[in-house]
């Protein structure tokens, strides 16, 4: 969701025609799956990003020829040097895949529906926005709007937009992002999430790095502790928020919500003893502690009540994946690469060990209206 906070900012510094390149469709291997989107003037490449760098050149080239009559699907065939499909384009990455990419010139539906996700990504809300990349010649680019709180937005109607509407009401619900036939269509089905929430405890010179890191990937990250909240600042630029706050306070002096990502690091065994205390029982999805199991052992030994099997479900300690890490930044990298394992549903094993495609298609809605 990186890539939408970079292509509104670059929207918003743009002069002139603007082109939307969406991946709306993938079948076998790709570098992106549907959803990912790169904004072009006609001056080449603004923001955001449709594969790893094979693609890019190829669409910046023609994106503006391409659609002088209104949206354009193009199809991308890397699973063979010739492309048997009309109008798809044939590239001989070795990657096995097809990418259907839409084409379209930046108007009203296309700002609108990125200015809508964005908007529910601010406000802490999920959001569907489904799109018609295929189908009725009137339709296509046509777009449908849904926040987790019931505010809809649009351009269909009739039969396809209560398809459209019921599919995206089911998406919402399951959190699932997917594309497909849908009410006599083809839709791109896009599930927006909110940044994930990361709150850090501590101020040491090793929490730098898991802000910066963090902050990287678009989460939304605050730092907590027994320091001025000016000093705060200027230690933690990267950092969304800062709280100054005695560790006994700690926990309810900063929003926790069920989707929170927590990490003690503040080095000191009161402190830690006292945040365990009152983070333990919060419906966190991640609570992670700095330091050794024996440490984190006896933390919970001197705990004024002992916790319970879900409280232990959701703790990480010692926290971070195996990598060998030494040094502040190689520890944020463990700590960061072991909570993008748990936010993807993921273990963070070896992916040669894989048995699955690294990219899982997520399972059909329960019913799609074709």
């Amino acid at each position: 969701m990186k890539d939408l906070d970079a292509i509104l900012r670059a929207r918003a510094q743009a002069r002139g025609p603007l082109v939307l390149a969406t991946v709306v469709e993938v079948s076998g291997s790709a570098y992106r799956r549907p959803g990912a989107r790169m904004l072009m003037s006609e001056d080449g490449w603004l923001a955001g990003g449709i594969s790893g760098g094979c693609l890019e050149a190829d669409v910046v080239r023609k994106a503006f020829f391409w659609t002088t009559t209104g949206p354009r699907l193009l199809r991308y065939d890397s699973t063979s040097d010739t492309a048997e499909d009309e109008g798809a384009f044939s590239f001989a990455l070795g990657c096995n895949g097809v990418v259907d990419v839409l084409l379209e010139r930046w108007e009203a539906g296309a700002g609108e529906a990125l200015a809508f996700a964005a908007e529910a990504r601010e406000a802490g809300r999920r959001a569907v926005v489904a799109t018609v990349y295929r189908g009725p010649a009137n339709a296509v680019g046509a777009r449908l709007r849904l926040r987790d709180d019931g505010t809809e937005a649009g351009q269909l109607s009739g039969a396809l937009g209560d398809a459209v509407r019921e599919a995206a009401r089911e998406a919402l619900e399951a959190g699932r992002t997917w594309s497909g036939p849908c009410g006599g269509a083809d839709v791109l089905v896009e599930v927006v999430e909110p940044p994930h929430p990361l709150v850090l405890f501590g101020s040491g010179f090793d929490v730098a790095p898991v802000v910066n890191q963090a902050a990287a990937l678009g989460w939304h990250v605050t730092v907590v502790a027994d320091r001025p909240a000016q000093a705060l600042r200027r230690r933690f630029p990267q950092a969304h928020a800062v709280v100054s706050a005695k560790a006994p306070d700690a926990p309810g002096a900063v929003p926790l919500s069920p989707r929170a990502l927590a990490v003690l690091m503040t080095h000191s065994l009161p402190q830690d003893r006292e945040l365990l205390a009152g983070l333990l029982p919060r419906p966190l999805r991640y609570l992670g502690v700095l330091g050794p199991r024996s440490r984190t052992e006896r933390l919970l030994a001197e705990l004024p009540s002992p916790p319970t099997d879900a409280h232990l479900e959701k703790l990480h300690a010692p926290v971070g994946l195996d990598l060998g890490a030494e040094g502040a930044e190689e520890i944020a990298l463990s700590i960061i690469a072991e909570l993008q394992a748990v936010v993807a549903g993921r273990e963070g094993g070896k992916l040669r060990e894989r048995r699955a495609p690294i990219h899982t298609a997520a399972p059909p809605p329960v019913r799609r209206l074709a």
